[in-house]
């Protein structure tokens, strides 16, 4: 079995939470904002900070269930496609998972790693976001129901790439 069918297999077998909990990394990279504000953030700032990232979670992890529940109607190749933008967008969380990781080590902040990372999170995210276009796109030429429901996880995506594009300048 190959990477990718197994990584397929993976997203059609897990759980509405379980996806959402994949998801819930993306939304961390609400946190890099702080990144800019240095020593000059006070716990108030990180506070909100934090709440704001959660109810991201919160929204994408319900727009990933919406997505999960158009899947069965969609045709084979439809499916397979919006799979695979799901898979993309699972990848590039993981990758600003690790670049917050990183960010948040006073070690590779000042050596420049943590933002290469986020640097790196960002192309990933941008990749994401126009595989998700795409097929956004051909969900809604179809006339497909999901298409609502890629749209907004685009938005969010897309407030999620400029996030991580102000942490990293």
């Amino acid at each position: 079995m190959s990477t990718r069918t197994s990584s397929r297999a993976t997203l059609q077998a897990a759980t509405p939470r379980a996806r959402t909990t994949r998801f819930a990394a993306a939304s961390l990279l609400a946190l890099a904002m702080m990144l800019p504000l240095g020593t000059t953030a006070d716990a108030a700032q990180v506070q909100q900070l934090i709440a704001d990232a959660q109810v991201r979670t919160e929204t994408i992890g319900d727009d990933v269930d919406r997505v999960g529940t158009h899947l069965r109607a969609l045709d084979v190749v439809l499916r397979s496609e919006v799979e695979d933008a799901v898979e993309s967008v699972e990848a590039a969380t993981g990758e600003a998972r690790s670049a917050l990781d990183r960010a948040a080590d006073p070690d590779a902040a000042a050596d420049g790693t943590a933002a290469e990372a986020l640097a790196d999170a960002q192309v990933a995210l941008d990749a994401a976001s126009a595989q998700l276009r795409y097929v956004t796109d051909r969900a809604r030429e179809a006339g497909e129901e999901v298409a609502g429901s890629l749209m907004r996880l685009q938005g969010h995506i897309d407030t999620l790439r400029g996030e991580t594009s102000r942490a990293g300048s």
